[in-house]
Parts: structure tokens; sequence; C-alpha cells
């Protein structure tokens, strides 16, 4: 049976440890565009094994990256994933019913997340199921990201629907990964900052911030209800990564008054 094409879009930078199963789980798409930082460990060799994988090396923030893998494109629809995030085949199979007919009405369309951290289920706090929606599928040229920081989402411009199925969230395996992972995030979005957005802040508001977090993570959405996998995701994600980024702001903002 006839259907619109779809392509997926994925940056890439040293994955090839674990990104097979994400290759596996879209060969279905009629195209592929990895947008690959570089990467030394085998990335692109890997990325070679499969027909419908295309390879663009570019070295940018990760968000323009998926940007020129999107203007690459030449299908109808466009699927921006992560190399760590894997199609469950009843995901696949709602993506191409979806295909033969989609309604007219409708340019974007929302995944269900099912988030994995230190190689657990999260179920709770910041993995839970109401919170996991996330714009991934639009028809081309309806959709961008804007490239301010390292977190954000796609910027769309029409109506969306929800698919009912999920895809898996392999994130953050150790916490040496999450360190890595923060450390960049963190250093990419300073960079892009404007001297008056890195003034430091009042040290009793940014305590205040990143208790509040932990307290809506780890209280509000019942991240207590996974165990010591909901008290530290509940700390990294709220508290910490808060902090390390504010701690940069005052870094580059006391350097730069030294330099004056």
């Amino acid at each position: 049976m006839s259907r619109q094409t779809v392509a997926v879009i994925i940056p890439t930078k040293n994955v090839a440890a674990f990104f097979r199963p994400t290759l596996e789980s879209i060969r279905f798409a009629d195209e592929v565009v990895v947008v690959d930082m570089s990467s030394t460990d085998g990335t692109q060799a890997l990325c070679a094994e499969y027909v419908n994988v295309k390879v663009i090396d570019k070295v940018d923030y990760i968000y323009a990256n998926v940007n020129t893998g999107f203007d690459a494109a030449t299908t109808d629809w466009v699927i921006r994933l992560d190399s760590d995030e894997v199609l469950t085949q009843e995901l696949q199979n709602e993506i191409l019913t979806f295909l033969i007919s989609p309604p007219a009405n409708i340019n974007t369309v929302r995944f269900l997340g099912r988030h994995h951290m230190f190689g657990l289920p999260m179920s709770w706090g910041v993995g839970h199921p109401s919170r996991s929606m996330r714009n991934h599928m639009f028809r081309k040229g309806t959709a961008r990201y804007p490239c301010k920081q390292e977190h954000e989402d796609l910027d769309v411009y029409a109506d969306s629907i929800d698919f009912k199925h999920p895809y898996d969230h392999y994130t953050n395996h150790t916490v040496e990964e999450v360190v890595q992972k923060f450390n960049y995030y963190t250093q990419r979005d300073v960079e892009r900052l404007t001297q008056d957005e890195r003034k430091a802040e009042n040290p009793f508001k940014l305590f205040y911030q990143g208790l509040r977090l932990f307290v809506l993570y780890y209280i509000q959405w019942k991240g207590y209800r996974d165990g010591m996998l909901g008290f530290y995701s509940s700390l990294f994600r709220g508290p910490i990564y808060l902090w390390i980024d504010r701690a940069k702001r005052w870094e580059v903002s006391r350097q730069e008054e030294l330099k004056k």
C-alpha cells in the first residue's frame, strides 16, 4: 500500500557502542540522515552498514546539526531522534499506518518516551509518562530548532496529535556519563549567553531554586517511588544541573570582569 515518505534525523558523536539498536529500529525509514560531529569511535563506519543511512560530517551545536539534517531530508515527513532512542515495533507500525493517509490539518506528531537512566526504567519523577510527550515527527518544512540552548523543544507551526505507543530512551548509563553530558551541555549554553545573563545570582535564591526543583521531581512528581533511581535522577536533573550551570555563568562573568 502506498504511503507518504519519512526521514529520520539523528545527531551523533562517538555513539558506536550503543547506536545499533536505534538504527535497527528505523530500517523502515525511507531516509536516515546522521549528522555526525567527526566521531573517532567507528560511528560513521557503523552507519555505512545501513543502506538507508547517509552521514553528514559537521561540528556545530547539536540542534544546529539537527536543523542541517532537516534541510537535507527529501521526504514528506521528518522524525527527529537521538542516538540512544529506540522505536518500539508498535510505534514503527503506528508511524507507517499514519503515513498511509495523514490528516490534512495535522503537521506535528508527539511521541511518548519511556525513559531509562543508569540502566533502569523510570516510572516516576522526571521520567513519569505524563511528562514524557515530545514533538518528534512533522511535515518537512513546518518545524525547526531555535538553537538558543542545549535543551529546547522544536518550534512547530501547526496542530499536533499524540501517538499511543512509546519509544525507549536509554539515557545516562553511568554517573560518569551524566557528569560528562552536564559539563558539555552547560558549557555550550553558557557560551551563548549575553553578559547580563551570565551575572551571578543571589546564593540564597539559587539554593532555593535547586531545592524547589528537587521537591518538584522527588516529592510532587513522586520520584521517591522509583527508589534510589528516583532520588538520584531528581538530584541530578534538578539542583545539580542548575547549580553547575549557574556556577559556570558566574565563572565566565568573573573572568570577563578580570579582563577589563
